[in-house]
């Protein structure tokens, strides 16, 4: 009785807390966070596989989208009339046959 009354009550064992689920890697908890990410992942499975509607769909963007840039470069991006060759021709130095001619004109005046 006299042992009972000076010890302290028993400690209770703190919570156990469930693990976190990474929805990253867990469908399920994936679920739960966002109830589209199953037809989300679905469709883009079907995107990759050859023979489905969907991955024409995306086949055909791919080559629309690649065609315009072809388009563009074509239109903007020719050969000799790039800003780096444009720039660099200030600095070439001029063949004999054009310093002649400024020569002679020189000489004219």
């Amino acid at each position: 009785d006299e042992v009972q009354s000076v010890l302290r009550p028993k400690k209770e064992p703190p919570k156990k807390y469930a693990k976190k689920i990474n929805p990253l890697k867990s469908m399920k908890a994936m679920a739960l966070l966002n109830p589209h990410a199953r037809q989300h992942k679905a469709a883009a499975k079907r995107a990759l596989q050859d023979g489905t509607q969907e991955n024409r769909d995306v086949q055909a963007k791919k080559k629309k989208r690649s065609e315009a840039a072809k388009a563009y470069n074509k239109k903007f991006k020719k050969g000799d009339e790039t800003f780096y060759k444009t720039m660099m021709k200030a600095f070439e130095t001029k063949p004999a046959k054009e310093e002649a001619e400024e020569a002679g004109e020189e000489a004219d005046e």
